[in-house]
Parts: C-alpha cells; sequence; structure tokens
C-alpha cells in the first residue's frame, strides 16, 4: 500500500520532431511616406501598347485613352423607336386613340333606340339579325364609341359580339343606323342586350 501512486489513465506523450513548424509570421511596418496627403495616383501602361485579351474588359476609368462612352444619335434613335414599337403593339394603339377622343360619348346625350332582334332562317343557317340607332339627343357633335352587344342563351352562357363605329361623328339632333348579323346560340336566344361600350 505504500507504493507510489501513478496516473494509469495518461496517455503515452507524442513526440513532436524539430522539422515541424505550426505557423509562419512576418511582421511588416508602414514606410514613411513623404507626403501623407498627396492620394495615390494609378500607374498606367503606355496608351500606344497593343493591348489584346481581356484588356478590353477593363473599364474607361482605368485607361487613360478612353473618354467617356456615350451612344451616337443612331443608337438613341434605335432605342427610342424600339420602345415605341413595343408600346403600340403592347396596346399603346387603344391608348392614344382614348387619348385623342376621351370619352367623349359618356359626356353627351348619346342613345341607342328602336332595337329590333329577329332570327333569319332564309339561308343555309339561321342567324339573329339587330337593327338599332343611336341619337345624340345633345346640343354638341359627339363621338360614337363602339356598340356591345351580348346575347344570352337559355343555358346561361352568353355570346358577346362588338360592333365597330369607326368613331364616328353624329351631330346634335342627328341619328345613326346600324345592323349586325350574328351567330345563334345552341340552346335558343333569352335575351339580347345592346349598348354602349364603357
Amino acid at each position: 500500500m505504500t507504493d507510489d501512486g501513478r496516473d494509469t489513465c495518461a496517455q503515452p506523450q507524442r513526440v513532436v520532431p524539430d522539422d515541424i513548424i505550426d505557423a509562419d509570421f512576418e511582421v511588416v511596418t508602414h514606410a514613411a511616406r513623404p507626403d501623407e496627403s498627396s492620394a495615390a495616383q494609378p500607374v498606367f501602361a503606355n496608351p500606344s501598347a497593343n493591348v489584346g485579351g481581356m484588356e478590353m474588359l477593363r473599364s474607361a476609368q482605368l485607361r487613360p485613352d478612353a473618354g467617356p462612352v456615350r451612344g451616337g444619335p443612331i443608337f438613341w434613335i434605335s432605342g427610342i423607336s424600339l420602345a415605341a414599337m413595343a408600346f403600340w403593339a403592347a396596346g399603346g394603339h387603344s391608348v392614344m386613340h382614348a387619348a385623342a377622343l376621351p370619352l367623349s360619348w359618356q359626356a353627351s346625350n348619346l342613345r341607342i333606340a328602336d332595337i329590333n332582334s329577329r332570327i333569319d332562317s332564309s339561308g343555309g343557317k339561321p342567324l339573329l339579325l339587330i337593327d338599332g340607332a343611336a341619337f345624340n339627343d345633345g346640343n354638341s357633335t359627339a363621338v360614337l364609341p363602339p356598340i356591345d352587344i351580348a346575347v344570352a342563351g337559355h343555358d346561361g352562357k352568353i355570346l358577346r359580339y362588338r360592333l365597330g363605329t369607326s368613331a364616328v361623328p353624329v351631330a346634335p339632333g342627328a341619328r345613326w343606323d346600324f345592323s349586325s348579323r350574328l351567330d345563334l346560340p345552341m340552346n335558343g336566344i333569352k335575351t339580347v342586350t345592346v349598348a354602349f361600350s364603357e
């Protein structure tokens, strides 16, 4: 019991060879500058040298021979033309038409009357004939908007048609007659509605 105590849990010591270096550090000090307020100017290579490869991607600020890059008149005319064509194709023609004719029929006294609808079976295919007239009850000339025709069938389905009027001006007290031939609903006609397009 008097034996010297020893640590039985201790691991054997690993021997680290002398040629292994864990880390190398080098301390760098700031060199003294003659004038701390002067900013360092970039050093450029000879501008006359022919530089190839990826050098063309360098920004204009780093190339002393390159001035500000701006598009010429052809670039701007082409860009504006493409934007105008995209606007026109995306429905700009409707916006311009509405701006030129600013919903003058809403402020005027236009009304639709004398509506007559009937089925014409004289041809090979029966058609729905709709006749009517637009009246201007106001004191000034009004521009006639398109006319919407809605035909409801017995099954609840509604067929919608738009009758173009080419924005015809209607004088005060005048009328504009219209007529249209439409396809019949398959399950018969329940109602026919004629109104100005909104």
